[in-house]
């Protein structure tokens, strides 16, 4: 059997062991003494504890390293096995000085339970965890596997170990935040809207229950809010994304024909995507208050832009004045890349400035108009910081969107499960709209 072979084969025996291998954690309370086992697949599901978010890390780092080692990729396989190992390790060592850990407290409190100890949480001062002697043999497979993958260090080595990892040296970072601040979440996030789950004790798995709540009990409260909520979405999109498109094409064509000043004007129209939301809406609040609102004094107007309908009026404008800076610099980039050959047999043919617009910029244009379609979509369906902070849930909940409720229901009202579930729904129509848009792209790439 070649190194590769036995490399990939102990890759595997890691993610094989892992499935049976656990934690052990003792207690004493009331000088009666508790002892619990927790498998490390029941374990990964915890959302309690920081270090186990390490455990996706280990695990997909050695899926990878099996798959290069197979390929007889060597030198990739031993960096994710140094990588399992490491993460595996780092988890085993945090999860380890943790006094009182809380993924290990539900199982503990029912130990206790079934010991006859009466007692309440903070009675509960050291949990104490250890590892099973398959734990221990999980962590030496990838590291071993690393080894057997390093091989000899002879100057054509070393040269060939830097020409295959010196790519993932520029993309791993990227690909290591995330796997964690988004990968890892998402999963968690999938998972919860199967739970019950308050943010502070470990979620309880309820299977569809949080999902027939809200798409089939009408009287409940959750049940309205999501159609509130998703329908507010909607129309905040209907209403956003084309000025969102239009407003970004208008200043890219003007500034394509290059004015006096126009860096100027570039530089001022992109500065406010460069802002924070809070920053951005904090100022327009200002902007259209109703009693010295340079809004109404300037058109000399008494209106409530902080009530229905106005409010729509508001935020659109809000958020056009956000966006509009990057997605006009990719606009400036297309219009620069039209041949200007095309602009001259068109004038040649007679077309005039709207005949060259329609036959000429927007056939050219085709690619990046339907990329910030989609992402413009995709943002303004995730939209939040405009709506909480300008009006929030006044006006009977009038603009209230969906991640709104998401946030309220799983921060303030600790309903966390019934929240993922409703950002699982969002995710789905985001996905489902997103696809529509992707199959157009690539039909009209074909043509």
């Amino acid at each position: 059997m070649t190194r590769s072979k036995i490399a990939a084969f102990l890759a595997l025996a890691f993610i094989v062991l892992f499935c049976f291998a656990g934690v052990t954690a003792t207690t004493t309370v009331k000088d009666t003494t508790v002892a619990i086992e927790m498998g490390l697949p029941k374990l990964l599901f915890s959302l309690s504890s920081g270090p186990i978010l390490l455990i996706p890390i280990a695990l997909i780092a050695a899926a990878a390293a099996f798959i290069a080692f197979i390929q007889d990729e060597k030198n990739v396989g031993m960096l994710f096995g140094f990588v399992a190992t490491l993460a595996f390790g780092l988890f085993m060592v945090l999860f380890a000085m943790e006094e009182k850990n809380s993924a290990l407290y539900t199982p503990i409190a029912e130990a206790l339970d079934v010991a006859g100890v009466k007692f309440k949480k903070r009675d509960v001062k050291l949990i104490t965890p250890g590892y099973s002697i398959l734990t221990y043999v999980a962590l030496l497979c990838p590291a071993i596997a690393t080894v057997v993958g390093y091989g000899d260090l002879s100057k054509d080595r070393r040269h060939i170990l830097k020409r295959d990892l010196l790519p993932y040296a520029y993309v791993g970072p990227h690909i290591f935040f995330f796997i964690i601040f988004f990968v890892t979440p998402a999963i968690y996030g999938v998972y919860a809207a199967f739970t019950k789950w308050d943010l502070f004790n470990e979620p309880v798995f309820i299977g569809l229950e949080n999902f027939k709540t809200l798409l089939f009990d009408s009287g409940n409260t959750y049940y309205k809010q999501l159609r509130n909520g998703l329908w507010n979405t909607i129309k905040f999109v209907v209403f956003c994304v084309p000025f969102c498109i239009i407003v970004p094409l208008s200043l890219a064509l003007a500034l394509n024909a290059r004015p006096k000043g126009n860096k100027v004007f570039q530089a001022l129209y992109y500065l406010p995507s460069l802002m924070s939301i809070s920053t951005v809406t904090l100022t327009w609040r200002y902007v259209f208050n109703v009693q010295y609102g340079i809004v109404n004094k300037f058109l000399g107007i008494e209106a409530n832009f902080f009530l229905p309908p106005y409010t729509w009026i508001m935020l659109v404008i809000v958020t056009v004045w956000w966006c509009t800076g990057s997605t006009m610099v990719i606009y400036q980039s297309a219009l620069a890349s039209v041949p200007q050959d095309q602009y001259e047999a068109a004038s040649v043919d007679g077309a005039g400035t709207i005949q060259k617009f329609f036959n000429v910029t927007l056939p050219n244009m085709t690619y990046p108009l339907m990329y910030t379609l989609v992402t413009a979509v995709v943002a303004q369906f995730n939209i939040y910081g405009q709506p909480d902070i300008l009006v929030g849930f006044s006006n009977a909940e009038a603009n209230a969107v969906l991640l709104q409720y998401v946030y309220e229901n799983s921060v303030k009202k600790q309903v966390a499960g019934m929240s993922s579930a409703m950002a699982v729904i969002l995710g789905l129509f985001i996905m489902c709209i997103t696809f529509v848009q992707m199959r157009m792209m690539v039909k009209n790439a074909n043509e």
